[in-house]
């Protein structure tokens, strides 16, 4: 068989959450390994180690397309919590829907420790876990209807020396207008959709981080962590492994309280690996390099996500006019376009291309596919508030088919 190099346009996440990728350390950091959700490790751990495209692959290409459809439909989705992998295999399917989230860290918490395996999510604040929940908690992953069983943890509160709860007259208690009394114990309530929901009580434990330097310093940080009783709809079934680890920015995510404590400093990084299956990181209290590019972050009213603005785009040198308001989703393999800056972009890039466009497959999720010769590339530069540039100097992303 022959095999068919096909190319397509990408602005991966991967990218824009970070200027330096090729320099992820660090000393004097607190830090925790990020598996991504095909990665060996997760893959292993979870026991779907078959059930994954091969990497590279256009049908690789297409199931985290597709993944990226899935969560976003439930975030702006309204009540009908069915999956729209429709094309995917069913065993596959099953797998996706677990993970749901793109990034994982192993992380320990109370006394003794105990390890979860947490989803990584800048859109969200709260740092929860599955506790006290009976059967509205995945216990094994039989219990998501795969055939091996694979034994996971849920927290316990009892069952860790450090762990106490927070009352409703505590300042950290930012559900307090549910209530019952000053003395209750503080409720929380945390909705991805209208029919996926986490609600439980609020809980204070310890954290079990270690420094970056040589020295691999222990520290034991206390954290508001929500104690998930009660999980409906995708939390029940499908998309929350082991708990999320909220990275926005109110007062009760990690990175807050842990500047909050002058344990770091009050920021953190990302750092992903340029292939799947190698090990990135997240560090809490880096705060970068003196010859970074850099832009302010907004806040938005209606969401916990991270915002900045792109103030131009330039393709191949050409300016283009799509100046953009973009969130940063750490759940999110490719970076979606509004229609009409899509609509330039794509066009301007099309125009500078020579290589041969390939017919759009109505199976496969990217318009703009190309038999690419050899050393061809098309910079691609965003400009963003602060006059800061990051430029993509070889934006695709090449796949293989067998033709």
């Amino acid at each position: 068989m022959n095999v068919a190099r096909q190319v397509f346009v990408l602005l991966s996440m991967l990218v824009l959450i970070f200027w330096g990728l090729e320099r992820c350390e660090a000393s004097g950091k607190f830090s925790f390994e990020v598996h991504h959700m095909f990665s060996d490790v997760v893959k292993q751990t979870l026991g779907f180690d078959d059930l994954v495209p091969e990497n590279g692959s256009l049908e690789y290409f297409k199931v985290l397309a597709h993944r990226d459809r899935f969560i976003r439909g439930r975030g702006l989705a309204s009540n009908n919590e069915e999956t729209p992998l429709t094309s995917i295999g069913s065993n596959l399917t099953l797998a996706l829907n677990f993970l749901g989230f793109l990034h994982y860290a192993n992380v320990s918490l109370g006394t003794p420790a105990t390890w979860f395996l947490v989803a990584l999510d800048t859109g969200s604040d709260l740092f929860w876990l599955p506790c006290n929940c009976g059967t509205t908690c995945i216990h094994d992953l039989k219990d998501a209807r795969f055939s091996e069983s694979v034994p996971l943890n849920l927290y316990t509160p009892n069952a860790s020396t450090t762990s106490s709860s927070i009352r409703c007259s505590d300042k950290r208690c930012f559900g307090s207008g549910k209530c019952s009394s000053p003395e209750s114990i503080c409720p929380y309530q945390i909705a991805l959709s209208s029919n996926t929901v986490t609600t439980g009580t609020l809980l204070q434990d310890v954290l079990h981080l270690v420094t970056e330097d040589e020295d691999l310093k222990p520290v034991n940080a206390n954290v508001t962590l929500g104690c998930g009783q009660n999980q409906t709809g995708a939390f029940q079934t499908d998309i929350a492994v082991n708990g999320v680890l909220g990275l926005s920015m109110k007062e009760y995510s990690v990175p807050s309280l842990l500047a909050k404590a002058n344990i770091t400093a009050n920021s953190f990084s990302m750092c992903f690996g340029r292939i799947i299956s190698v090990v990135g990181r997240i560090s809490f209290g880096d705060k970068g390099y003196t010859d970074q590019e850099e832009t302010p972050l907004v806040s938005l009213e209606t969401s916990t996500a991270y915002g900045v603005n792109v103030t131009g785009v330039s393709v191949g040198g050409v300016p283009v006019d799509v100046p953009l308001f973009a969130l940063f989703d750490t759940g999110s393999s490719f970076t979606l376009l509004l229609e009409s800056a899509y609509g330039v972009f794509t066009k301007a890039f099309d125009d500078l291309m020579e290589d041969k466009r390939r017919p759009v497959d109505p199976d496969f999720p990217f318009e703009f596919c190309y038999d690419l010769s050899p050393n061809v590339t098309t910079p691609v530069e965003m400009i963003f508030v602060g006059g800061s540039k990051m430029t993509l100097r070889n934006p695709f992303l090449t796949a293989t088919s067998k033709a």
